[in-house]
């Protein structure tokens, strides 16, 4: 399936005609970088297959979803002074 119509596959041609390769090899070159300006577009609307599913993720009628990679506030997870608690980056003989 052809992101491109004819006339603008045509147009396109029009543009990579200096470039010394095979016929074939444009016409690939030219729909590879229609896909990657279709997944630019598609990537500010929102819509990419990795936008999808994470927003899935994100759905509440997913198990655990709203606690998923977040620490749990326990003492353990707070900041410590480490210079307080004995911590040195200072080599001793």
């Amino acid at each position: 399936m052809s992101l491109l119509t004819p006339e603008e596959f045509e147009r396109y041609r029009q543009c990579v005609a200096d470039i010394d390769l095979p016929d074939a090899e444009k016409d690939e070159l030219i729909g590879i970088v229609a896909q990657i300006m279709a997944h630019f577009v598609d990537a500010a609307f929102g819509e990419t297959s990795e936008q999808i599913i994470l927003s899935a993720r994100e759905n509440g009628a997913f198990p655990s979803s709203a606690e998923c990679g977040k620490l749990r506030d326990i003492s353990e997870n707070q900041r410590v002074d480490l210079g307080y608690e004995g911590a040195s980056n200072i080599r001793e003989p």
